[in-house]
């Protein structure tokens, strides 16, 4: 390299890093477009936790299960039975895990752009049996077919959103993903009781229905969405590439497109001489095969483990117990309001998740999750504790107080979960390794949603006659996982690729 290359090439770096270290609201301001674009895939967020609250409270729907339920010859009664509804999330969790595991290779090979509407034909199909359903088995393979379209979507978006996103910010537009669907999720069980309480207990279609309005509006946002620079990048498409990001960035006071590009071709050529070396191509299937054995060897194993730990961590302190089955654990626990409570934590966790969203590329993720981490342990440990004692009105109080503590501080592990799954891998594997990291929680997800219903029902006859027990259960499998994240969990925040490749090549301590 000539002393001009060398020049030329520190110039580009000078250029990187300033623009890395700029605030918080300047960025936003100067990188407009590529905010917005990263908002606008996190509208989809809203699809997903619109879907999946409006599926899991539909089934309690009167009109829903006289529709799809069987009828006890005894009593002439329609039911759904035990069987349907394990079967209904079995399915979705198993069409959860393919989607983020199974369909990674396709967004390397067709692009991220492609990948987004694969998952949306998948999606309309899903909405498409819902909305003509007539019996349980129809419904099952709507879940199969929705669980493999919100997997899809949870791994491509967060690589969607790391490619693009301005590094000192990427964390706060990860987190957006669990604003909208937060926002989501809170709009299915508002749909369900503004119908049952103007069109009568038993409508269910209308919600149903509702759920085109998302599809409708992610249709065109994903036409409208460009392809990555990472993407041509690594298909040696240079011209395109600089071309996008040009489309989005060129109109940006002293933005080098250049030197950002030549950042993002660099990291990817590297990478990919590595592979060139072991033989590998990256595109045949037993490339792909080997490519996801790849994400268990060395430095890439820690890279795994780490863009699983901190949604791992959000399961194992006690999502189940206190989120998925809350009304469930607070009805057997002898409360009268369990609907009301759940509601109180459904806002305490949607006002965290827009205070993560605007504090973590300030604050930093490996500090922050590890707090959180030990807070959630701490408040199982608590709950555990008074479920030991006389119940009194204080005592009640005090549950609820520390459900809400749980509430907000574990909702951010998720979040950050997110941001952790798309912003540790390295670029060639970035794919894998965050759909293997959310697919490895969802695994976590799948086991609990099984066994806490068993725990909880019957006033917790099969843990000891106390369904409070349930919690010492969570904060032994959350301490172990609480106390990886310390050891493993690097600091992301404000790190590009190179960076991260560079940190984990010499083992800097995270």
């Amino acid at each position: 390299m000539t002393n001009l290359d060398l020049k030329q090439e520190e110039s580009r770096l000078e250029d990187v890093k300033a623009e890395a270290e700029l605030a918080n609201a300047p960025t936003v301001r100067r990188f407009w477009k590529g905010v917005l674009l990263c908002n606008l895939l996190c509208f989809a967020a809203a699809a997903d936790g619109y879907q999946i609250n409006l599926n899991g409270n539909i089934i309690a729907n009167t009109g829903f299960i006289e529709h799809v339920g069987q009828m006890n010859p005894t009593t002439g009664a329609y039911a759904l039975t035990t069987s349907m509804t394990a079967l209904w999330g079995a399915l979705q969790s198993l069409g959860h895990i393919v989607g983020m595991v199974l369909l990674n290779p396709v967004s390397d090979k067709i692009g991220r752009k492609m990948t987004l509407y694969l998952l949306w034909c998948i999606l309309f199909g899903s909405i498409m049996i819902e909305t003509f359903v007539y019996n349980w088995q129809q419904w099952a393979g709507a879940k199969l077919l929705a669980g493999v379209g919100i997997g899809c979507l949870q791994a491509t978006l967060p690589i969607y959103v790391t490619e693009w996103a301005p590094v000192n910010i990427r964390g706060g537009m990860l987190l957006a993903y669990s604003c909208w669907n937060q926002t989501g999720g809170f709009l299915a069980p508002l749909i369900l009781f503004i119908c049952q309480n103007t069109l009568g207990a038993e409508e269910w279609k209308i919600p149903i229905y509702t759920q085109w309005a998302f599809l409708s509006i992610m249709l065109p946002i994903f036409l409208w969405l460009p392809e990555t620079p990472s993407y041509y990048a690594a298909r040696g498409l240079h011209d395109q590439g600089k071309a996008v990001l040009r489309l989005v960035n060129g109109n940006v006071e002293g933005y080098n497109i250049d030197a950002e590009y030549q950042v993002i071709r660099n990291t990817i050529e590297d990478e990919q001489e590595r592979m060139t070396a072991l033989g590998e191509d990256g595109q045949s299937w037993r490339s792909i095969l080997n490519s996801y054995g790849e994400c268990f060897k060395g430095t890439n194993l820690k890279r795994t483990l780490a863009a699983a730990l901190a949604a791992s961590c959000q399961q194992l302190t006690g999502l189940a117990f206190l989120s998925g089955y809350a009304s469930l654990f607070f009805k057997e626990a002898g409360f009268s309001n369990a609907f009301e409570i759940t509601s109180i934590l459904f806002a305490v966790k949607t006002a965290m998740v827009f205070v993560f969203t605007f504090t973590t590329d300030r604050m930093g993720r490996r500090t922050v999750v590890i707090v959180l981490g030990g807070i959630c342990c701490l408040t199982l440990l608590t709950i555990g504790i008074l479920g030991h004692i006389e119940h009194t009105n204080s005592t009640n109080i005090a549950l609820i107080v520390i459900a809400c503590i749980w509430s907000g501080f574990n909702v951010g592990l998720g979040a950050f979960g997110w941001s952790f799954a798309g912003e540790v891998a390295t670029q060639k594997l970035r794919a894998r390794t965050s759909g293997l990291g959310s697919g490895i929680a969802v695994i976590f997800g799948l086991t609990f949603n099984t066994s806490v219903p068993i725990m909880l029902l019957d006033s917790g006859a099969r843990i000891g006659g106390n369904t409070y027990n349930t919690a010492f259960i969570f904060l032994g499998f959350g301490t172990i996982c609480w106390l990886s994240t310390i050891f493993l969990l690097p600091e992301v925040a404000k790190r590009n690729s190179a960076e991260m490749d560079e940190m984990y090549e010499k083992n800097v301590p995270v």
